[in-house]
């Protein structure tokens, strides 16, 4: 691989600390990452396609079961891995999850939600792309859950789940060149100096996109982001599981 990549094409980070409680009992003893789709845990499909479109170094989020998820990414030598833990991921959204990892942001990253299965081809889409950009399913039904996007002439101008106008659903996979991720850590600092550590961390990317470039890549192939049985079953469908 070029040593000329930049380093949010090279590396990502992925977060795995969450309990997965709308999975129980399926996660009373194993994190929602490492369920298994296809044969494969979520995570697995995760890191295969980090290594097919050529990622080199991965920062992996834990809190619950955290000791699971690192036994699983020593199994995956072709990646270089890093670990940050959050001891208090029961209390804490993602937003807090992310900001622990802070330190290896700054000079641009890929971030991957680890309960979302999406298509190889997808990420390489966004590895090519120039600048920040979030990868959005702009045919999707939108429903209360869905984390909205709005999107103008190829740019985010907000997200939320409460957006009363959209055009798309972010779902779980971006990218952040390094002058944006360094503002990304900015408003990251500031949720958690005033105690916003129960935010989701598309609350940043909303403050983010008032003043920065945040372009969108279309997804076209399936995707899901697995929050229940329901998710699981779809996830085991569109991954060839009978």
């Amino acid at each position: 691989m070029s040593s000329t990549r930049a380093q949010g094409e090279v590396h990502a980070v992925v977060l795995a600390a969450g309990i997965g409680r709308r999975l129980r009992p399926l996660t009373d003893e194993r994190p929602k990452t490492l369920l298994s789709v296809s044969g494969q845990p979520i995570l697995g499909h995760i890191l295969d396609a980090l290594i097919a479109t050529g990622y080199e170094r991965v920062t992996v989020v834990t809190g619950y079961e955290a000791e699971q998820v690192r036994s699983f990414c020593s199994r995956y030598d072709r990646l270089a891995f890093e670990f940050v833990h959050s001891d208090v991921f029961e209390e804490t959204n993602n937003s807090y999850s992310l900001w622990l990892a802070r330190e290896h942001l700054r000079d641009g990253f890929t971030l991957v939600n680890s309960d979302t299965l999406f298509p190889t081809a997808c990420l390489d889409r966004l590895r090519e792309r120039e600048g920040s950009a979030l990868v959005v399913d702009r045919v999707a039904e939108l429903t209360d859950e869905s984390m909205k996007v709005r999107v103008e002439d190829g740019r985010v101008l907000a997200i939320g789940k409460g957006l009363d106008r959209a055009e798309g659903e972010y779902i779980g996979l971006c990218k952040f060149a390094p002058p944006d991720a360094a503002a990304l850590v900015r408003c990251l600092d500031d949720l958690v100096e005033h105690d916003h550590t129960n935010e989701w961390y598309e609350t940043a990317f909303d403050r983010l996109a008032a003043d920065r470039s945040l372009g969108v890549v279309e997804v076209h192939e399936g995707w899901i982001e697995i929050d229940d049985r329901e998710d699981l079953r779809t996830g085991q469908q569109l991954w060839g599981e009978v």
